[in-house]
């Protein structure tokens, strides 16, 4: 099976549309009631393969938050080094699933207290911070842990920025640095994020000169530091064309060459690049009706349920078809796509190309689903969350 990370930059949509007819092909005849998830647990093998492969120099720690099922990180866990948490739910949902302390990297920088002495009881010891306050925090409640300052770098590119919340400026990074060591925590690490769905590959680039120069300032004051924390931002195929993996590792392997001694641990925390293309979430119409000058598509599967991204940005666009046939797809008009709930809001967006013949009791399929949704549903007015079927060993 091709996967979906790599289409869109290979061949193009219609390589796109011949995965679309695959997944079509695999959920021929399905019984279950709509909407529901079913997710390819070999795809969410060979992304996780994909990634580690590419950047030989790089250990890579599952982001949980975008797909905490516990099928995928058993599907992954013999590939990956650790995990990234934020928050101590995710820390106590890995332990029951057995993943040792030693292999969580506490990567949210601002913590609540009572989840950073919970987890360092529990064995955590890689703390992230990017505030005075929150050292002080860590140095009453996980004392003598090795600590990694985040940094603000530039997010450009990205489809979720993320440097207005997080992230320390770079001129400021020894004070941070000196003042974690004088409230004795080991500041051994620095981290940065190129923002979710980084579209900008050279963000890394730049990202990587800087935590160089970073390292020789920190250095220079008899602070070593052995660890880099570089996030994720590894974009998944969605509807638009993407840079390849490969062009987005090229770029940080000759960075890390170029600017990061050879003693330096490097990590990221991929979540979004391995569990997107693995799932694909079924829906129904339910309704159909011309509201002024659009055509509207209601179906049972909304914002509220999990397609929670749609609110983020207003662009965004999951790709969505059907198992109509050529000729029928041939004649498609815009649709405004909406969820079954009360509120106005839980619209997918306001110009989906899809057939122009479909009618109440059709199927749609909406791609690229396995990231940011199971982890954002709610039973909102009453609603149910899809629930998830899974697929093995298919090639």
């Amino acid at each position: 099976m091709v996967y979906l990370q790599e289409l869109v930059k290979q061949k193009g949509k219609n390589v796109l549309k011949k995965e679309q007819q695959a997944w079509i092909t695999r959920l021929k005849g399905m019984p279950h009631k709509t909407p529901f998830m079913v997710t390819d647990l070999a795809i969410v093998h060979e992304n996780a393969k994909v990634i580690t492969e590419a950047l030989p120099r790089v250990g890579i720690y599952y982001a949980i938050k975008s797909n905490s099922d516990e099928r995928i990180i058993e599907t992954i866990d013999p590939i990956v080094a650790g995990y990234d948490i934020a928050s101590l739910g995710e820390y106590k949902h890995l332990k029951n699933l057995g993943v040792a302390s030693e292999r969580m990297l506490y990567s949210n920088p601002v913590k609540i207290p009572e989840h950073i002495q919970k987890t360092y009881e529990g064995g955590v010891r890689h703390f992230a911070f990017d505030s005075m306050d929150e050292i002080s925090k860590l140095s009453t409640y996980a004392p003598g842990s090795e600590v990694y300052l985040r940094i603000k770098v530039s997010d450009y590119g990205s489809r979720f920025p993320l440097s207005k919340k997080f992230g320390v400026d770079p001129l400021h990074a020894v004070a941070y640095m000196d003042m974690a060591a004088e409230k004795g925590l080991k500041p051994t690490g620095l981290a940065f994020h190129v923002g979710s769905q980084s579209e900008n590959p050279h963000s890394w680039a730049v990202a990587f000169e800087t935590c160089g120069e970073i390292i020789k300032k920190l250095s220079a004051v008899g602070i070593d530091i052995s660890f880099i924390n570089i996030g994720g931002g590894f974009p998944a195929s969605y509807t638009e064309r993407i840079n390849s993996l490969k062009q987005i590792a090229d770029i940080i392997n000759k960075s890390i060459t170029k600017h990061i001694p050879d003693h330096v641990k490097i990590v990221a925390e991929p979540g979004r690049f391995i569990s997107a293309t693995s799932s694909v979430i079924v829906t129904s119409v339910i309704g159909r009706e011309t509201r002024g000058s659009s055509d509207w598509l209601f179906i049972d599967m909304g914002v509220f349920q999990g397609l929670l991204e749609p609110l983020e940005i207003d662009s965004w666009r999951y790709p969505i078809f059907t198992n109509y046939g050529k000729k029928a797809a041939a004649f498609s008009k815009s649709f405004v796509l909406t969820g079954p709930t009360c509120d106005a809001y839980d619209t997918l967006g306001l110009d989906y190309e899809l057939p122009s013949n479909l009618k109440m009791g059709d199927r749609l399929y909406i791609g690229s689903a396995g990231a940011y949704t199971k982890v954002y549903a709610s039973n909102f007015n009453g609603f149910s969350p899809p629930k998830t079927y899974y697929l093995e060993n298919q090639k």
